[in-house]
This record gives C-alpha cells, sequence and structure tokens, in this order.
C-alpha cells in the first residue's frame, strides 16, 4: 500500500523524530561547544567588544570624585550570520513502494552532514589559526582575522589602547611552534602566567587544558596522566598530573581541504577560552517538510540553518604548529 497524501503528516512526524534523535546523538559527541560560546541570537549582524579589563582604580583624594572606567577601552568585531543548508527528496517510488529503509537513511544524513560540517568549521578555526584567510568546509573564502588584525595565533597580538604586544604562539625555550612535549607544555604554561593585559598588570592565562588531534593522544596522556616524568629514566613526580586535562579532538587531524593538521597542538584556559572563540545562532539544524504535497512529485524536505564563527581576544588559546619552525 503506498504512501498517500494522507500520510503525510505522521510520516513527517516519524522523519523528524529520527532527525531530531541523531541531532541529539551527533550534538552530545561534539568536542567544538565545549571550547566555543555558542549562543542563540536574532540578530544578523553580531557586534562584539573586549573590553581588556576595562582600567585599572587610581589613587583618590578623600571627597575626590571616584574615576570613572572608560568603557569604550577596547577592540570590537562584527560577526555576520551566515546561511546554510541542504534538502532531500521522498520520490513518487519511495512512497509508491513504501521504501521506508532508503527514507530514513536520507533524513539521517542531513543532521549528520550538517553537525559534522559546523563541528570541521569550529576545529578549522584552530587549524588555519596562523592564516589570514582560508577556504571552509562549505567552500566559501573566509576572513581569519581577529579584533586586532592578526591571525588567531600571532606573535605580534596588539590592541587599541598603547604599543603593548603579547604572543600566544607557544616556545619552548628558543624554538617556537614545538613539537609536543612534557616541557613544551610547561613552557606554555608558564607563558600564560605572564600575560599582561593593556594596563601592564599581570592577569594570568591559566592554561589548563590540552587539545590534541587522534595521532598526538598516546604522546598526551602519557605526558599529562603518568605519575611520574615521561620520557626520563629518573622516578621524579610529575607535576603536571592533575593540573592539565585532555581533550581528543578528531576533526584537528586534517583540515576540511584535507591538510595534514596532525602535528598540531593548542592550550587553553577553559574559563576564558570562550571569551576568544565563539559561534553565534540565530538558527539551529532543522528538518522542514515542504510547504505543498502533490501526489506525482517528490515531497521535499530541507534542512537548513544561520550561524557565525567569530575570534575575541586571543590571548586565552595558544597553539604550536608542531614543527618546531616558526
Amino acid at each position: 500500500m503506498a504512501i498517500t497524501v494522507e500520510d503525510f503528516k505522521s510520516l513527517t512526524e516519524d522523519l523528524q523524530d529520527i532527525f531530531n534523535e541523531v541531532a541529539k546523538a551527533k550534538t552530545s559527541e561534539m568536542v567544538g561547544p565545549t571550547i566555543f560560546n555558542v549562543e542563540d541570537t536574532n540578530r544578523r549582524t553580531f557586534e562584539h567588544l573586549i573590553l581588556h579589563g576595562a582600567g585599572i582604580p587610581r589613587r583618590v583624594t578623600p571627597g575626590q570624585e571616584l574615576p570613572l572606567v572608560d568603557m569604550e577601552e577596547g577592540d570590537k568585531i562584527i560577526w555576520t550570520q551566515k546561511y546554510y543548508g541542504n534538502a532531500i527528496a521522498i520520490t513518487k517510488e519511495m512512497r509508491m513502494f513504501e521504501l521506508y529503509n532508503q527514507i530514513e537513511q536520507l533524513v539521517r544524513s542531513l543532521p549528520e552532514g550538517a553537525f559534522s560540517a559546523i563541528e570541521q568549521s569550529m576545529a578549522d578555526v584552530l587549524g588555519h589559526g596562523w592564516d589570514s584567510s582560508y577556504v571552509d568546509v562549505y567552500g566559501d573564502t573566509v576572513s581569519a582575522l581577529g579584533p586586532d588584525g592578526t591571525t588567531l595565533f600571532s606573535t605580534t597580538h596588539t590592541n587599541n589602547l598603547n604599543s603593548s604586544v603579547f604572543s600566544n604562539i607557544i616556545t619552548d625555550g628558543a624554538t617556537p611552534n614545538p613539537v609536543l612535549s612534557r616541557s613544551a607544555i610547561v613552557s606554555a604554561r608558564n607563558q600564560g602566567r605572564l600575560h599582561k593585559d593593556p594596563n601592564g598588570l599581570i592577569r594570568p592565562v591559566n592554561l589548563d587544558t590540552l587539545i590534541v588531534p587522534p595521532s598526538l593522544s598516546d604522546l598526551a596522556e602519557r605526558i599529562i596522566y603518568s605519575g611520574q616524568m615521561a620520557g626520563t629514566a629518573n622516578n621524579d613526580i610529575e607535576p603536571l598530573k592533575g593540573k592539565v586535562n585532555l581533550v581528543v579532538w578528531s576533526q584537528l587531524e586534517s583540515l576540511s581541504d584535507g591538510t595534514d593538521t596532525s602535528k598540531q597542538w593548542y592550550m587553553v584556559d577553559t574559563k576564558l577560552v570562550k571569551e576568544t572563540l565563539n559561534a553565534k545562532f540565530a538558527e539551529r539544524p532543522t528538518l522542514d517538510p515542504p510547504e505543498e504535497v502533490y501526489r506525482s512529485k517528490n515531497w521535499v524536505y530541507t534542512c537548513d540553518f544561520f550561524y557565525s564563527l567569530g575570534l575575541g581576544y586571543p590571548a586565552y588559546v595558544f597553539g604550536s604548529k608542531g614543527t618546531g619552525q616558526a
């Protein structure tokens, strides 16, 4: 017995249940939203102001009015929503012969593709952290510059207040972009602890999370989970144990264009990283039925969404290419 127009409502409800089931499973597995500041917004453009600490207290003479903080202090960046989507067709043949298995597989492909693309687009923000622009997973050329006009990972991050400069490229001694090692992790953590804001105050960045692709996961686990110092012949206690968390992100193994990034690794301050990495959704992926149904034509179901990725203050994410070269 064929699937008819009279069955459209019940079929749509079943397909939306399948879509939501897959979407829930996919989002629960995603690493990106645990690092990015994911928010919903109803604005097409989103303006982000970075306050850089908004000044420091001043000496006040008794009776004198307290000085106002300059709330315009900081860099500003604007992100614009972009529209994505695709569709599937429930053909007359599928309905005629009740090919439910084919129909279900088509519907499952929509959230799997949508959320996999979103996850890769987030990972590519880190993977392309040394590039000024790149072609993203959707084939769109995007600018990768942050609010200070530099790439995410740079030795010359600046602000609009003064000439102070800082770097968030990991170094191991005099070596930039070192391979993953215990000494490089220690160096990065010390580098973060000495971070100064534009007012000259030390505002430590606690690099408490190590993020690696699968290729580096075994080495990372041996470094930060071992009770004794990895790679040494002595029995010293490993001070990093319990101080650094590990996140393995599969999408960091390569960029969406296939470029191998399996040597790259990153460290973040989990309390502050969402000030650096942002994702704004005007609409999250959903399954929408066709507005009109004709008995002899395809029933086209769509999955579409609006979102934008953006960079904030870069000090809370440090990165290394893992090449030992600038």
